[in-house]
C-alpha cells in the first residue's frame, strides 16, 4: 500500500514530493498542521494509493486502523464508540484547486448503533436530519455510478424522499422502505460505512480523466452545537472590503453552522478564544502572504480550525492594505507587493463599488463591454440636453442629482452630460469609443451594450423597458461581466487617501525607471488628482473640451457662425480671458512639470447645436444676446460646416490654416498664463501640441508663421516674442511639437522633426487611420473577427503590429534628425499593461493616460521592470 498522509496528529512534517500527491485541499490541511494551528486532524489517501484500496472491509481496516487511532487520540474520541463517538467527513482533494463536482460526505460513522449517543448530546431532531443528509450524499455518489435505469430510478426516489423528510419517524420510515437498495452494514457498522464511501469515491474518480488522480481526504468532524461551551463561526483575517487590520466575521453560539441561528460579533467571544483566533490569523497571513478565510468550531470549549482558503472576492483596497501590513511586519518585500497586485484592480479603488446586498432582489441584466469600470446609480436620461436640465432642477429643489446618460453614442457636445452624470450607457462603439474615453478621463462609469434598443423616451434591454427618469444601477467590474440593475442600489466610495493606494504608489515609484507617467487632464480638478497620483506632468490637455462649458459654448458658436474674421476675432478676444485662466490654473498646479496643451482639434460643426430643439434654443439665445444672425443663417452655416467624414476632415492643424485667429488666441493665452506665473515666481513649462499634422510644411507654417498674397499667419514663435516683450520677463522654457496620428506623419517623421521638439503618438487615431476602422463602429464586427482569429485582440486596447511598426519608425527617424526629441504616447493604450513593454523598448519617454489610469500604468511599468530584472 502506498504512503498515506497524516495531518493534525503527532505527525506534522510531510516531505514535499509526498505532499504533491495530497491534492489542493489536502495540501491546505497539511500546511495548517505544519503551522501548528489546531486543524481538525485527518488522513489523505493519494490517488495512487486509492487505486489499490481493497474492496474487503477487513483488508481496508488493516490500512486505516493506525491513522484512525492517531485521529482518535488527537480528538479524544473513539470512532463508532463512546458517549460522543468520533464522526468523519470524506471529501475529494483534486490535483487542481477547483470545486469538486462530487458531494462531500459528512457524518461518516453516524448509523443505527451510534445515533442515540449523539442524539443525547446534540438533539434528536438535528442528528436524525444529519443522518438523512449522510445517506442522501451516499446516494448521490451511487447515482453517478449506477448503470441500471430501474435501480437508478429507485435510488433517486430514495434520495428525494430523504431530502423531504424532516422528523425522526419519517426519516426512519424512508430508510426502512428502501433498505434493500444499500448494504445492511452501511446502517449498522461505522467502519464498513467509511470503507464503502471511500470505494464509491474511487469508482467515481475512475469515470473521468480529470479526477482519476484525485486524492481522498478523511477528516474528523467537530460540532458547535455539542453543549453551551460550543459554537461555530467564520472569519476573514482582514476586513475584505475596507482592508482594516481587524478580524471580520461572526460566531454562532451552540450552532452547527450559520444556518442555525443569528450570529454574534467576534468581539463577544471569550477573550482567550478571540486572542487565539487573532494569533492564528496572523500566522496564516504571514505564511500565505494574503488575507485568508477561516472556518472554525469550538466544541466543548476547545477551538478547532475546520478549513481555510484564499478570498477571491476581497476588494482591491483590502488586498493592498493587507500587503502593506505584511510589509510593515517584514513578512513580504516591496517587490512582492508590486508583483502581487493586478494593475487593473486599482480601478476598483478609484471608483465607487456596489454594495451587493443592496441589489440582491433587483432585476439583473448581464452583459456588455466594460468601457470605464466602477459602479454608478442614477435616474436615466436619453439626451445631454434633458439630463442637464434635470440636473439643474434637482439642484434647485435639493433633490437627488445622481443621473445616468444613455444614448446610442456620444460626441464632443455630450462631454458636459458625461461630466454631470455618474455614468454613461451606450449601444455603439467599444472600449476606445468616445463615451468610454471621456468617462475614463472624468472618472465616470461607462458601459456599452450593443443590444440596447433606444426609443424616444425609453430603452429596451433584454425585453425590459426602462423609461426616462427611472433609476438604474450600473456595475462595471474590471475582470468579470458587467451588469445593469433595475432600481437604485447603494455604493461604497473609497478615497485614495484611505485606501493604501498612495502608500503603494510611493513603493511603485521606486521601481518606475526611465518611462514616466503623465496625465490627460483638461480641468484643474483632473490636474490636482493627477498630481496626487504622482503624474510627472500633463501629456495631453484637450482644449476643445474647455469650450463646451455652459458659459462659453454659445460664444464659441457665435464665433463659428460669424462670416468674417473681424467678428470672429472680437469674439475670440472675449474668450481669450477664459482660456488664459484655464492655462494659468493647469500650469500652476503642475509647476515645474511639462504641460502639453493640444490646440483645438475637433471639427467646428461638433460645437454647433444638434437637433431641432437645440437649434431653436440657440437661435433664441443669439437674438437675446443681440447677435446679428437670423435663424436661417445659423441653419445654413451649420449645414455648410457639416462633414461626411469629420474624423478625416476639417479639424486639427487644418483649422489653423483656415482660421488662424483661433490658434492665435489659444497660443497667446498659453504664453500670457505662463509669463504671468513666471513673474509670480513659478516655473511653468508649457508645451504646445499641433494635432493631425501630415507633412512638415503645415507644422513649419504654424510654428514660424507665413505671409502670402495678403494673408498672414502669425507663428507661435512670433506670438511668444510679442508676449515676452509685453511682460518683460526674459525667456520662457517652452516646446512646440505634434501628435503623430497619421501614417503619413509617422513615415515623414524625419522631416517633421525639424520643426517639432516632441512627438506624442495618438495611438487611437493612428489605429483608426492605419486600419481604416472607426473606434465608434468597430464593435459591430469585432466579435466576428475575434471568432475567426483575424485580429490579435481589440486594436483599441492592444497595439497592433503595424501600428507598433509606425511608432517605432517615427521614433527612430525623429531621433536621427533631433536626438533630444521627447517621445510620448497619449491615449488609453498607454494604460494597458500589455503595451508597456513595447513602449519602453521603443524608447518612449512617457505615457499619458487619464488621471484614473495613472496608478494602473505606474504599477504595470514597475512590474515590467521587475520582470526584466
Amino acid at each position: 500500500m502506498k504512503e498515506l498522509i497524516l495531518f493534525g496528529t503527532d505527525q506534522h512534517h510531510v516531505e514535499p514530493d509526498v505532499l504533491e500527491a495530497a491534492g489542493s485541499r489536502g495540501k491546505r490541511a497539511v500546511s495548517l498542521a505544519d503551522l501548528r494551528v489546531p486543524i481538525c486532524p485527518g488522513v489523505v489517501i493519494p490517488g495512487e494509493a486509492l487505486s489499490v484500496f481493497p474492496e474487503n472491509a477487513t483488508a481496508a481496516w488493516s490500512i486505516l486502523q493506525t491513522p484512525l487511532q492517531d485521529i482518535e487520540r488527537s480528538m479524544e474520541k473513539r470512532f463508532g464508540e463512546g458517549e460522543a463517538p468520533l464522526l468523519l467527513k470524506v471529501v475529494e482533494s483534486p490535483m487542481l484547486n477547483v470545486r469538486s463536482a462530487l458531494p462531500s460526505v459528512h457524518h461518516v460513522g453516524l448509523c443505527n448503533t451510534t445515533i442515540d449517543a449523539l442524539a443525547s448530546t446534540m438533539g434528536e431532531t438535528f442528528i436524525w436530519q444529519e443522518y438523512a443528509f449522510l445517506i442522501s450524499s451516499i446516494l448521490r455518489l451511487e447515482l453517478t455510478l449506477e448503470e441500471s435505469e430501474g435501480r437508478a430510478k429507485r435510488l433517486k426516489e430514495f434520495r428525494e424522499e430523504l431530502q423531504a423528510a424532516r422528523r425522526k419517524d419519517s426519516i426512519r420510515g424512508v430508510l426502512e422502505s428502501f433498505a434493500d437498495l444499500l448494504p445492511e452494514q452501511l446502517f449498522t457498522e461505522p467502519f464498513f460505512q467509511l470503507a464503502y464511501v471511500v470505494r464509491l469515491f474511487r469508482a467515481a474518480f475512475a469515470l473521468s480523466p480529470t479526477t482519476e488522480d484525485s486524492a481522498i481526504m478523511i477528516q474528523a468532524m467537530v460540532y458547535g452545537n455539542l453543549d453551551s461551551q460550543s459554537a461555530s463561526g467564520y472569519l476573514f483575517t482582514h476586513h475584505i472590503i475596507t482592508g482594516e487590520d481587524t478580524l471580520q466575521g461572526e460566531y454562532f453560539s451552540e450552532a452547527f453552522d450559520e444556518n442555525d441561528k443569528s450570529g454574534h460579533p467576534l468581539t463577544e467571544l471569550p477573550p482567550e478564544r478571540l486572542e487565539m483566533l487573532q494569533k492564528i490569523s496572523r500566522t496564516l497571513e504571514d505564511h500565505f502572504k494574503e488575507v485568508r478565510w477561516i472556518r472554525f468550531t469550538i466544541e466543548g470549549g476547545k477551538l478547532w480550525l475546520v478549513d481555510q482558503a484564499s478570498v477571491p472576492n476581497k476588494s482591491a483596497q483590502a488586498e493592498i492594505k493587507t500587503l502593506l501590513d505584511l510589509l510593515r511586519r517584514g513578512s513580504v518585500t516591496e517587490e512582492h507587493v508590486i508583483r502581487t497586485i493586478k494593475p487593473g484592480r486599482l480601478s476598483e479603488i478609484l471608483h465607487p463599488t456596489l454594495d451587493a446586498a443592496s441589489v440582491a432582489d433587483f432585476t439583473t441584466l448581464e452583459g456588455g463591454i466594460a468601457g470605464s469600470v466602477g459602479a454608478a446609480i442614477g435616474r436615466v436620461f436619453f439626451s445631454t440636453e434633458r439630463l442637464v436640465v434635470a440636473h439643474r432642477q434637482a439642484q434647485q429643489a435639493g433633490e437627488d442629482t445622481n443621473l445616468i446618460l444613455a444614448m446610442p453614442s456620444t460626441f464632443a457636445g455630450d462631454v458636459k452630460g458625461i461630466e454631470i452624470a455618474q455614468g454613461v450607457l451606450s449601444s455603439e462603439g467599444g472600449y476606445a469609443s468616445h463615451a468610454p474615453v471621456v468617462a475614463r478621463s472624468l472618472g465616470k462609469v461607462a458601459l456599452i451594450r450593443p443590444d440596447i434598443s433606444f426609443r424616444e423616451n425609453s430603452m429596451i434591454i433584454d425585453g425590459n423597458e426602462i423609461t426616462e427618469g427611472d433609476f438604474i444601477t450600473l456595475e462595471v467590474p474590471y475582470y468579470t461581466t458587467p451588469r445593469v440593475f433595475l432600481g437604485a442600489g447603494s455604493l461604497t466610495k473609497p478615497t485614495p487617501e484611505d485606501s493604501g493606494l498612495l502608500e503603494l504608489l510611493d513603493i511603485v515609484q521606486r521601481k518606475i525607471g526611465r518611462v514616466e507617467v503623465h496625465a490627460n487632464a483638461d480641468q484643474p480638478r483632473d490636474a490636482q488628482l493627477a498630481k496626487l497620483f504622482g503624474a510627472r506632468g500633463i501629456g495631453l490637455c484637450r482644449t476643445e473640451h474647455m469650450f463646451f462649458a455652459e458659459n462659453r459654448i454659445n460664444r464659441f458658436r457665435y464665433m463659428i457662425i460669424a462670416r468674417d474674421e473681424e467678428t470672429r476675432t472680437a469674439i475670440l478676444d472675449d474668450l481669450h480671458k477664459d482660456q488664459t485662466e484655464d492655462f494659468y490654473q493647469l500650469l500652476k498646479i503642475m509647476d515645474g512639470l511639462p504641460v502639453t496643451i493640444r490646440l483645438l482639434d475637433a471639427p467646428l460643426h461638433e460645437f454647433l447645436p444638434q437637433g431641432d430643439a437645440a437649434m431653436k434654443d440657440f437661435a433664441a439665445q443669439a437674438k437675446k444676446d443681440k447677435m446679428k444672425f437670423t435663424k436661417q443663417e445659423i441653419i445654413d452655416r451649420s449645414q455648410l460646416l457639416r462633414e461626411f467624414n469629420p474624423m478625416l476632415g476639417h479639424r486639427g492643424i487644418r483649422i489653423a490654416i483656415s482660421y488662424p485667429e483661433i490658434y492665435r488666441m489659444q497660443t497667446r493665452a498659453i504664453f500670457e498664463a505662463a509669463y504671468k506665473l513666471k513673474a509670480e515666481g513659478f516655473s511653468p513649462r508649457p508645451e504646445i501640441m499641433i494635432p493631425l499634422v501630415m507633412n512638415p510644411h503645415e507644422l513649419k507654417v504654424v510654428r514660424n508663421g507665413k505671409r502670402i498674397e495678403g494673408k498672414h499667419i502669425l507663428g507661435i514663435r512670433d506670438i511668444e516674442r510679442e508676449v515676452s516683450r509685453q511682460f518683460q520677463a526674459g525667456s520662457l522654457d517652452y516646446k512646440v511639437g505634434t501628435m503623430i496620428e497619421l501614417p503619413a506623419a509617422a513615415l515623414n517623421a524625419s522631416e517633421i522633426a525639424r520643426y517639432a521638439d516632441f512627438f506624442s503618438f495618438g495611438t487611437n487615431d493612428l489605429t483608426q487611420t492605419t486600419y481604416g476602422i472607426s473606434r465608434d463602429d468597430f464593435n459591430t464586427f469585432f466579435s466576428d473577427y475575434t471568432e475567426l482569429d483575424l485580429l490579435e485582440g481589440n486594436p483599441f486596447k492592444r497595439l497592433q503590429p503595424q501600428v507598433r511598426e509606425l511608432v517605432q519608425t517615427a521614433a527612430l527617424r525623429g531621433k536621427m534628425v533631433r536626438p533630444d526629441i521627447t517621445l510620448g504616447l497619449c491615449g488609453e493604450h498607454g494604460a494597458e499593461p500589455e503595451n508597456i513593454t513595447f513602449i519602453q523598448e521603443t524608447g518612449l519617454d512617457y505615457v499619458s493616460v487619464s488621471p484614473f489610469g495613472i496608478p494602473i500604468a505606474k504599477l504595470a511599468i514597475a512590474q515590467m521592470n521587475l520582470g526584466h530584472a
